[in-house]
């Protein structure tokens, strides 16, 4: 399990460092301009800033990422993340096999709902 906690910059840095700085969605040549938090950090209690949790996204997949066009799993897909590596959020009220069940379904969207 990817279970380290980075700082914010450390957090971006690494996501960025994985896809050379490139937007990770298929066929995307931008470059990208946010390390998105792929479930939202408030739902840690320390604040989610887990390599596991970040893709690297240009302005317009950023944008539809955050309103559910892109889901978390096509993010984890994208960014080559095993979900096997990925944390169950604190503030997710759900049994860990529950929790990736429907994650790994694409039913769980970034706020856990």
């Amino acid at each position: 399990m990817d279970d380290c906690l980075l700082t914010r910059e450390e957090f971006k840095k690494l996501v960025f460092k994985r896809t050379c700085g490139k937007c990770c969605v298929p066929g995307c040549n931008d470059d990208a301009i946010d390390a998105h938090h792929i479930i939202d950090r408030k739902l840690w209690n320390d604040g989610g800033y887990y390599l596991s949790n970040g893709a690297s996204l240009c302005s317009k997949h950023h944008l539809e990422a955050e309103h559910g066009k892109i889901t978390p799993l096509q993010c984890f897909e994208y960014m080559n993340i095993n979900l096997a590596d990925c944390r169950k959020p604190e503030k997710i009220d759900l049994n860990e096999d529950e929790y990736f069940e429907l994650l790994q379904s694409g039913k769980l969207n970034k706020w856990g709902e």
